[in-house]
């Protein structure tokens, strides 16, 4: 089941409003939808068939009804929680993992969600209290709103809250400057005004005395207690990672994989060829440039190597190529279908693969996501472990003689600027940010929201960045990175994106295991030399081609300042107006304009900037003030009847 939604109200629910919710989620659950109406209690689910294809869609029941559950995602451990629930007296009439919560929940209450592996967003009801969990990692995504009548609602997406009569789209000003400056909105907030959504590892209670949320699982991040040496580290890693993606296979349909031609996607695709008998369906996505050009040996380079972990592993590989043309028509479908703005060009490369998983009739994919933040893969871990060692330098050397000197050369002024950060989050923000926390601010139209931009991603990044028990803030980076960018900015592209094309995809690089032991793991087995990622890549080395292992990193980025120049053009003059950008509120219209103004005529590159303002106010059109409005639905065919593949 993909795609949840209720209503708990103090005197009645109204069904009617359920199945409206159903229906604006459909594309969450093709294969069939059923609601529940329990006087004050109404929600339902509709169903992407995985498991059991058989059993009923939706709503899922225990022995006499007492205890129903809507359910979003998979439980890979099920199986072995069935005969413990059945030994204890439990009696299952379906075969579906959703049931092994149910009878869960009445075996050891809360205690139930110590018990699950996988990703999850469930919504489960006994009579008296409405109680909601995401997994650990925030694979799956899980909104809330409560009225001043006392009224709850949730979803797996925030537009089918709106199918409310009385409830309306309005911008939450305390959002903005989060978006600003980190691409994306963290929990609880939204960028809606009084929706809420549930942090990675949470749950939610609500009963007749109110809400209740607390946490049931806090990664924990502690690089001074490992007893393994590296040998046993990689031998322990490759056991951890093949047992999760091994996990992950089980399916009653097709299993295929998302493979960019990286370590940690090729990886997964190895150890899934190697555990089945049949060549696997692998995906890629590439952009509409001749085999040679400039274009192709910049935005190509993951296609390229895609083909060639292909080939080596032995699947079935297909690639769909975008071509620019069609970016301007389907760009507003895919900002609507992510509820709120996200930064990430990646959204457009993503739903494309998964229109062409779906239309080749493969419903799962499993990906390499979260491989880099938990072994360190980025160049920004490097840089800020060099500048560690720089600042552990004698402070009068440092500040009297280095400083100084470096600040004159070029090849230094950068490292000499970073040295003189103020607080971790500044420090973070380095790496992490789309906006500076001073830009923000300059671009922000509401003056005193404005004028404490600082103060409010200290108060969010400082406790999280505080937490790691480590000497090296390169981890602190990664362990922040966990909690914040992997479940609200990645997971929320993926889940949005594939959901759309109804495919379910699935991470195995974020089971919560793997996820624990890396965490355990020192610096030093992470960033070995001038290796990224050494602990894993020995790990993995026996599967992936030597190509790919010692490949350069490269971004999974679209050809977007060239789409703002020309094909997406006609959307920036219009969104990124100044009229547009006046009327809506947000920023300083002067500011975007000049902004705009020297990125395209190339006196300056401003292109995560533009983007993340093009997909504000985007949304704040389609969601805000109804100034775009879509006229038919995105579907897998016309993605794909809009793009060359090949196989």
């Amino acid at each position: 089941m993909c795609g949840i939604f209720g209503q708990l109200h103090p005197e009645h629910s109204d069904p009617a409003l359920i199945h409206r919710m159903a229906q604006c989620l459909a594309h969450r659950g093709p294969d069939g939808y059923s609601v529940h109406h329990a006087e004050k209690l109404a929600f339902g689910a509709g169903r992407l068939a995985i498991i059991d294809l058989a059993a009923p869609p939706g709503v899922v029941f225990n022995e006499d009804r007492r205890v129903s559950i809507v359910f979003n995602g998979e439980i890979y451990n099920y199986r072995s929680l069935r005969p413990e629930l059945e030994a204890a007296g439990h009696q299952f009439y379906t075969k579906t993992d959703t049931e092994c919560i149910v009878h869960g929940y009445e075996q050891w209450g809360v205690g139930i969600l110590d018990k699950l592996r996988g990703m999850f967003a469930f919504a489960l009801w006994d009579g008296e209290t409405l109680f909601l969990a995401r997994d650990r990692n925030g694979e799956k995504p899980l909104y809330y709103l409560q009225r001043e009548n006392g009224e709850f609602l949730f979803s797996s997406e925030m537009k089918a809250f709106f199918q409310h009569p009385e409830i309306r789209p309005q911008v939450n000003p305390d959002a903005l400057a989060y978006y600003l400056t980190l691409g994306y909105v963290p929990p609880p907030l939204t960028m809606f005004a009084g929706i809420q959504k549930l942090a990675a590892g949470e749950y939610l209670r609500v009963t007749k005395h109110g809400i209740q949320k607390n946490r049931y699982w806090q990664p924990v991040m502690s690089t001074h207690q490992t007893n393994l040496s590296y040998a046993e580290a990689v031998k322990t890693v490759r056991e951890s990672v093949i047992n999760a993606v091994e996990s992950r296979l089980i399916s009653d349909v097709p299993v295929g994989a998302l493979l960019s031609g990286g370590v940690d996607s090729s990886a997964v695709v190895a150890i899934m060829q190697k555990a089945v008998a049949q060549p696997l369906h692998t995906f890629t996505v590439g952009f509409d440039f001749p085999a040679g050009s400039p274009g192709d040996a910049k935005f190509n380079v993951d296609a390229h190597y895609a083909a060639q972990a292909a080939q080596h592993i032995g699947t079935q590989h297909h690639r769909i190529t975008i071509k620019d043309a069609h970016i301007a028509d389907i760009l507003p479908h895919l900002i609507y279908q992510m509820d709120e703005p996200l930064a990430q060009h990646s959204i457009v490369q993503t739903a494309y693969v998964a229109a062409l998983a779906r239309h080749t009739g493969i419903p799962v994919l499993l990906s390499g996501d979260a491989g880099d933040e938990l072994f360190l893969g980025y160049p920004h871990y490097r840089a800020d472990r060099m500048l560690e060692r720089f600042l552990s330098l004698p402070h009068l050397l440092r500040e009297n003689v280095l400083l100084p000197l470096m600040s004159r050369i070029p090849r230094f002024a950068e490292m000499a600027r970073k040295a003189q950060f103020s607080s971790p989050a500044a420090r973070y923000l380095e790496w992490m940010r789309v906006f500076s926390t001073d830009t923000a601010s300059q671009f922000m139209r509401d003056a005193d929201r404005a004028n404490c931009v600082q103060t409010t991603l200290d108060a969010l990044l400082n406790p999280l960045l505080a937490e790691p028990n480590t000497s090296h803030f390169a981890d602190r980076i990664a362990f922040t990175s966990l909690k914040l960018w992997i479940p609200e900015d990645s997971n929320m592209r993926v889940d949005k994106m594939s959901m759309l094309m109804s495919i379910e995809a699935r991470a195995p690089l974020e089971d919560h295991f793997l996820t624990e032991l890396a965490l355990t793991l020192p610096l030093a087995y992470k960033l070995r030399g001038n290796t990224f990622k050494a602990v894993f890549k020995d790990a993995i080395r026996e599967f992936v081609p030597p190509d790919i292992l010692t490949r350069p990193k490269w971004g999974f980025i679209p050809p977007t300042s060239d789409w703002l120049r020309t094909q997406l053009r006609p959307l920036v003059e219009t969104y990124l107006s100044r009229e547009y950008v006046s009327a809506a509120g947000l920023c300083q219209p002067e500011a975007v304009a000049k902004m705009v103004d020297d990125h395209h005529h190339k006196r300056a590159y401003h292109l995560h900037s533009i983007w993340a303002l093009l997909t504000l106010h985007l949304w704040h059109a389609l969601y805000i003030d109804g100034s775009l409005v879509l006229q038919d639905k995105l579907t897998p065919a016309d993605m794909v009847g809009m793009a060359v593949v090949s196989n």
